[in-house]
C-alpha cells in the first residue's frame, strides 16, 4: 500500500541576494510567519491602470485636510521651488 501525503499545493525555490533575503525577513511580524505569508501581505498584484483607477474610486471621500494635504503635494511635484517647507523655513 502506498500513501501519499501533499502539504503545500505547490512550492517554488526562488534565489535572493543577501540584502534581498534581510528586506523581505525585515517585513515578518511574527516569528511564525512564512516567507509566502509576508509576499502575499506586502506585494500587491500586478494590474492595470483600469483596475487601479476602479478601486481608487470605491475609497472614501477626502476629509478637507487631506484633500489640502493633497493638493500641497501636487504643488510641490510641479515646483518645489514655490511651495514653501514648513520643517526648513
Amino acid at each position: 500500500m502506498f500513501v501519499f501525503l501533499c502539504i503545500y499545493d505547490s512550492m517554488k525555490t526562488i534565489t535572493l541576494t543577501d540584502e534581498a533575503y534581510q528586506r523581505l525577513k525585515d517585513w515578518k511580524e511574527v516569528k511564525g510567519d512564512s516567507f509566502s505569508k509576508v509576499v502575499l501581505a506586502v506585494v500587491p498584484r500586478r494590474g492595470t491602470l483600469e483596475q487601479m483607477a476602479s478601486e481608487v474610486g470605491q475609497l472614501p471621500d477626502l476629509s478637507s485636510e487631506q484633500a489640502r494635504v493633497m493638493e500641497q503635494a501636487a504643488q510641490w511635484g510641479r515646483d518645489p521651488d514655490k511651495v514653501e517647507d514648513p520643517w526648513t523655513s
